[in-house]
Protein backbone atom coordinates (compact mmCIF):
# COMPACT_ATOMS: atom_id res chain seq x y z
CA UNK A 1 0.00 0.00 0.00
CA UNK A 2 1.03 3.77 -0.85
CA UNK A 3 1.60 5.82 1.90
CA UNK A 4 -1.22 8.55 0.85
CA UNK A 5 -3.54 5.38 0.66
CA UNK A 6 -2.31 4.32 4.09
CA UNK A 7 -3.05 7.58 5.70
CA UNK A 8 -6.59 7.52 3.82
CA UNK A 9 -7.36 4.00 5.46
CA UNK A 10 -6.34 5.22 8.93
CA UNK A 11 -8.39 8.22 8.78
CA UNK A 12 -11.10 5.92 7.63
CA UNK A 13 -10.52 3.75 10.52
CA UNK A 14 -10.67 6.78 12.88
CA UNK A 15 -13.78 8.44 11.49
CA UNK A 16 -15.83 4.51 11.83
CA UNK A 17 -14.02 4.13 15.27
CA UNK A 18 -15.96 7.73 16.12
CA UNK A 19 -19.24 6.92 14.93
CA UNK A 20 -19.80 3.62 16.77
CA UNK A 21 -18.37 5.12 19.77
CA UNK A 22 -19.30 8.41 19.76
CA UNK A 23 -22.69 9.49 21.93
CA UNK A 24 -25.24 9.28 20.08
CA UNK A 25 -26.98 13.09 18.94
CA UNK A 26 -30.16 13.59 21.07
CA UNK A 27 -31.74 15.59 18.24
CA UNK A 28 -30.47 13.87 15.37
CA UNK A 29 -29.39 17.27 13.89
CA UNK A 30 -26.41 17.97 11.79
CA UNK A 31 -24.56 21.29 10.34
CA UNK A 32 -26.76 21.22 6.86
CA UNK A 33 -30.44 20.69 9.22
CA UNK A 34 -28.82 23.57 11.73
CA UNK A 35 -28.00 25.85 8.87
CA UNK A 36 -31.58 25.44 7.45
CA UNK A 37 -33.34 25.93 10.37
CA UNK A 38 -31.74 29.32 11.14
CA UNK A 39 -32.76 30.17 7.42
CA UNK A 40 -36.13 28.99 8.04
CA UNK A 41 -36.05 31.64 11.36
CA UNK A 42 -34.54 34.12 9.80
CA UNK A 43 -37.10 33.84 7.50
CA UNK A 44 -40.21 33.54 9.44
CA UNK A 45 -38.58 36.90 11.05
CA UNK A 46 -38.90 38.87 7.67
CA UNK A 47 -42.25 37.70 7.18
CA UNK A 48 -44.11 37.28 10.86
CA UNK A 49 -46.24 41.37 10.02
CA UNK A 50 -47.95 39.12 7.23
CA UNK A 51 -51.04 37.74 9.30
CA UNK A 52 -51.71 34.95 6.53
CA UNK A 53 -48.54 33.99 6.87
CA UNK A 54 -48.07 30.33 8.55
CA UNK A 55 -45.71 26.92 8.60
CA UNK A 56 -47.31 25.88 4.93
CA UNK A 57 -46.12 29.78 3.61
CA UNK A 58 -42.13 28.75 5.12
CA UNK A 59 -42.33 25.00 4.02
CA UNK A 60 -42.85 26.76 0.53
CA UNK A 61 -40.21 29.25 0.86
CA UNK A 62 -37.99 27.11 2.11
CA UNK A 63 -38.27 24.99 -0.27
CA UNK A 64 -39.29 22.02 1.41
CA UNK A 65 -41.78 19.43 2.77
CA UNK A 66 -44.42 20.74 5.83
CA UNK A 67 -43.91 17.22 7.22
CA UNK A 68 -39.69 18.15 7.03
CA UNK A 69 -40.24 21.33 8.76
CA UNK A 70 -42.53 20.26 11.13
CA UNK A 71 -39.96 17.36 11.89
CA UNK A 72 -37.31 20.56 11.88
CA UNK A 73 -39.25 22.52 14.77
CA UNK A 74 -39.96 18.89 16.80
CA UNK A 75 -36.63 18.33 17.43
CA UNK A 76 -35.86 21.61 18.97
CA UNK A 77 -39.09 21.01 21.15
CA UNK A 78 -41.37 23.39 19.55
CA UNK A 79 -43.76 23.77 16.26
CA UNK A 80 -43.78 26.79 13.64
CA UNK A 81 -46.69 27.96 14.72
CA UNK A 82 -45.70 28.36 17.99
CA UNK A 83 -42.37 30.25 16.50
CA UNK A 84 -44.20 32.19 14.52
CA UNK A 85 -46.48 33.41 17.18
CA UNK A 86 -43.29 34.12 19.43
CA UNK A 87 -41.82 36.21 17.05
CA UNK A 88 -45.00 37.90 16.80
CA UNK A 89 -45.90 38.85 20.50
CA UNK A 90 -42.08 39.42 20.95
CA UNK A 91 -42.50 42.54 18.16
CA UNK A 92 -45.35 43.80 19.54
CA UNK A 93 -43.97 43.59 23.33
CA UNK A 94 -40.87 46.09 21.45
CA UNK A 95 -43.41 48.56 19.89
CA UNK A 96 -45.79 48.71 23.17
CA UNK A 97 -42.68 49.25 25.37
CA UNK A 98 -41.39 51.91 22.35
CA UNK A 99 -45.05 53.67 22.61
CA UNK A 100 -44.48 53.62 26.32
CA UNK A 101 -41.07 55.35 26.46
CA UNK A 102 -42.14 57.89 23.98
CA UNK A 103 -45.13 58.10 25.43
CA UNK A 104 -47.40 57.93 22.06
CA UNK A 105 -50.95 57.26 22.15
CA UNK A 106 -50.80 54.93 19.08
CA UNK A 107 -53.68 52.29 19.81
CA UNK A 108 -52.87 48.98 21.19
CA UNK A 109 -54.64 47.83 18.26
CA UNK A 110 -52.83 48.97 15.07
CA UNK A 111 -49.60 47.65 17.15
CA UNK A 112 -51.15 43.91 16.69
CA UNK A 113 -51.83 44.52 13.63
CA UNK A 114 -48.24 45.67 12.81
CA UNK A 115 -46.84 42.50 14.46
CA UNK A 116 -49.24 40.09 12.64
CA UNK A 117 -52.05 39.56 14.25
CA UNK A 118 -55.23 39.72 11.85
CA UNK A 119 -57.45 39.29 15.22
CA UNK A 120 -56.90 41.84 18.04
CA UNK A 121 -58.98 39.84 20.93
CA UNK A 122 -56.64 36.54 19.74
CA UNK A 123 -53.54 38.80 19.94
CA UNK A 124 -54.72 40.18 23.61
CA UNK A 125 -55.21 36.60 24.99
CA UNK A 126 -51.85 35.39 23.55
CA UNK A 127 -50.37 38.63 25.02
CA UNK A 128 -51.80 37.95 28.20
CA UNK A 129 -51.02 34.36 28.56
CA UNK A 130 -47.46 34.84 27.29
CA UNK A 131 -46.17 37.90 29.36
CA UNK A 132 -49.02 37.89 32.15
CA UNK A 133 -50.13 41.02 32.04
CA UNK A 134 -52.64 42.93 28.84
CA UNK A 135 -50.67 44.78 26.61
CA UNK A 136 -52.28 48.32 27.78
CA UNK A 137 -50.41 47.55 30.84
CA UNK A 138 -47.06 46.60 29.49
CA UNK A 139 -44.50 49.45 29.72
CA UNK A 140 -41.57 47.42 29.62
CA UNK A 141 -41.35 47.65 32.83
CA UNK A 142 -42.64 43.60 33.18
CA UNK A 143 -39.68 40.94 32.82
CA UNK A 144 -41.18 38.08 30.76
CA UNK A 145 -40.66 34.48 32.81
CA UNK A 146 -36.97 33.31 32.59
CA UNK A 147 -35.90 36.29 30.82
CA UNK A 148 -34.02 39.67 32.21
CA UNK A 149 -36.25 42.84 31.03
CA UNK A 150 -34.08 45.58 29.22
CA UNK A 151 -35.00 48.10 32.19
CA UNK A 152 -33.76 45.65 34.73
CA UNK A 153 -30.40 44.83 33.28
CA UNK A 154 -29.23 48.59 32.63
CA UNK A 155 -29.15 48.63 36.75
Amino acid sequence: MSVSANAYMRLAFYDLLGALFAPPDPEGSSLHTDKLFARICDMIKDHFADPDFGPCDVAVKAGISLRYLQKLFTTRNSTCSYFIQSVRLDHAARLLERRSFLKTSQPISEIAYASGFGDYTNFIRKFRRRFGHTPGSHSGNHAEPGRISTAESAT
